[in-house]
């Protein structure tokens, strides 16, 4: 009996990771033109906006459809990033035939153990692939949602690849200082150099101003820096000695960061009040996948979710 049991949990597996492979490989074509017209896209909307404060002083940019260094770049961000999507798939494969086969073993001990009886090892198994299914697991033994890998993989990709392009820009036009944009919500470590102005190679004094260097001040190239992962921050060329003021103030950055949203009775910043939100929309996602996943497996489904949110239960 043994042995028949491991030869059907391996051709149940083989026969998961085969179907799992197909799919993906259908997505990963789409993906892979989609994120090709998301780089097209991003890259002429962020060298359209950069060249404008050019055109604007006077200078002439190569314009970006004709200048071969800026579409080299285009096309190695796209080639990365398609890279990186590629390589997710494969670790989603690895990891959903990974876990189906130990949900199939803790199915099988439950039941011959005596502990359990058929249905609810049958349900607690289909509860445990719901719960861990979206999930990644990465040879570091770090794991990700999907959608938070996707996301990342894509997001990442495209505003690197902008940055490389506007430093491109900017070495052509024999450019040096940018000023970083600023958003209401930002993390912790980001909200304390966003919407400020910098020198590129090292800190400068200029014009009475003194600049902080733009890598060493904002992480810039790192992960967890400007353009890093997830990181909605760019940044754009800027001439003091031609005149504009920074487009943010002290004041006005103190407004973005401030703890100003009430809630329960407390007071929270935007990017508090964000992370909240993601808490409880992945909670409503695992419930749901839990309801979806016990009702293909044809199990009668009563699923009461009251932790989603202090006062509101979800009932599927």
């Amino acid at each position: 009996p043994t042995a028949h049991w491991q030869l059907w949990r391996y051709q149940q597996v083989e026969a998961v990771r085969q179907d799992v492979v197909k799919k993906l490989a259908r997505c990963t074509g789409k993906s892979e033109a989609e994120i090709r017209r998301l780089m097209q896209e991003a890259a002429t909307r962020a060298m359209e906006a950069e060249d404008e404060i050019y055109y604007h002083y006077g200078k002439e940019p190569t314009p970006f459809a004709d200048n071969a260094t800026l579409q080299a770049l285009l096309n190695a961000g796209y080639q990365q990033t398609a890279g990186t999507f590629h390589n997710l798939t494969a670790t989603t494969a690895n990891t959903v035939s990974g876990q189906f086969e130990a949900s199939l073993d803790r199915a099988h001990l439950k039941v011959s153990s005596g502990a359990f009886d058929y249905k609810t090892a049958v349900k607690r198994a289909v509860d445990g692939l719901a719960d861990s299914m979206p999930y990644v697991t990465y040879p570091s033994g770090h794991r990700d949602t999907l959608e938070v890998a996707c996301r990342r993989a894509v997001l990442t990709g495209v505003n690197q690849t902008g940055a490389k392009l506007q430093e491109a820009r900017m070495d052509e036009m024999g450019a040096s200082f940018v000023e970083v944009t600023a958003h209401g919500g930002a993390r912790p470590s980001h909200a304390v150099w966003q919407g400020r102005r910098y020198h590129r190679g090292g800190e400068a004094d200029y014009l009475g101003q003194h600049y902080e260097d733009f890598e060493s001040a904002t992480g810039y190239g790192t992960g967890a820096g400007l353009c890093g992962w997830n990181c909605r921050h760019t940044f754009f060329v800027v001439f003091p000695e031609l005149g504009s003021p920074p487009a943010w103030t002290q004041e006005s950055l103190e407004a973005l960061n401030a703890r100003d949203i009430e809630h329960d009775g407390r007071l929270y910043t935007r990017y508090e009040i964000s992370q909240m939100q993601r808490a409880r929309e992945r909670t409503v996602r695992k419930y749901k996948r839990r309801y979806l996943a016990e009702d293909a497996a044809g199990e009668p489904v009563e699923l009461t979710c009251a932790e989603a949110a202090p006062t509101v239960a979800y009932v599927f």
